[in-house]
């Protein structure tokens, strides 16, 4: 029976290791700066800000996000793996309206007045492109959180006084698509990515990727990358 059961054991092993082989861990940190596009849901929040006027077409509000990024590839000849990133930065300002990053009649309005706070999990997939130089090209799918934190115009900005201040805040359920290259140095790596994200609204049922507002962004990381290489082999 036990030999039956190690028997077992190891052909399993056997089967499943292709599926272990060669595995990337990639850990890096970086900056995204990018566009938002309010829909209806965040431009009846914005309605009661006086900061920002949404009447017109064409409004946005921008955004400076530093974060860390994790991806793991189990097998490096597919290419295919997991990622996920975490961020918090500031608000840069609007086209229509008063600039996030101002002196006002009230006092000073800091970096992180205006906060956006950005969360993401999803699947990323690399292939190498220039094996000399380790250049890969990746593309990505992933689910969003995202939730922005606006002060109020006519509050006080006073040092003394920052817990009087009153706040618009709405969050964001979304997905993205990305694409982006990626060249590695040894142990190390450094990425550009371009993405687009569409919100999703849930209260419209099946038709929620049919909601007004999207946003564009474009992200630069740097990191350490683990991976189990023969002699001579190179990044897939």
């Amino acid at each position: 029976m036990k030999k039956r059961i190690l028997i077992l054991l190891i052909t399993i092993l056997f089967v499943l290791s292709p599926i272990f082989a060669r595995p990337q861990f990639f850990f890096g940190g970086g900056v995204e700066w990018g566009k938002l596009y309010p829909g209806e849901n965040e431009k009846e929040v914005l309605s009661h800000n006086n900061r920002f006027n949404v009447s017109g077409d064409g409004a946005y509000i921008s955004h400076f996000v530093p974060s860390i990024e994790t991806t793991f590839i189990p097998v490096a000849d597919i290419g295919l793996g997991l990622t996920g990133s975490f961020g918090y930065g500031s608000v840069l300002g609007y086209n229509n309206g008063n600039d996030s990053i101002t002196a006002t009649s009230n006092g000073f309005l800091g970096f992180l007045n205006d906060s956006v706070l950005d969360a993401s999990i999803g699947i990323r997939y690399m292939t190498v492109m220039a094996k000399e130089r380790y250049v890969s090209f990746n593309a990505y799918a992933l689910y969003n959180y995202s939730r922005y934190k606006l002060l109020k115009g006519n509050v006080s900005l006073e040092y003394g006084k920052r817990g009087e201040s009153e706040y618009s805040a709405f969050s964001q359920h979304s997905i993205s698509l990305g694409v982006g290259l990626m060249e590695r140095y040894d142990a190390y790596y450094f990425k550009l990515d371009l993405s687009a994200k569409k919100p999703l609204d849930f209260s419209n049922g099946f038709d929620s990727l049919s909601s007004s507002g999207w946003r564009v962004s474009m992200s630069a990381t740097f990191g350490v990358v683990f991976t189990i290489l023969n002699e001579n082999e190179f990044m897939r």
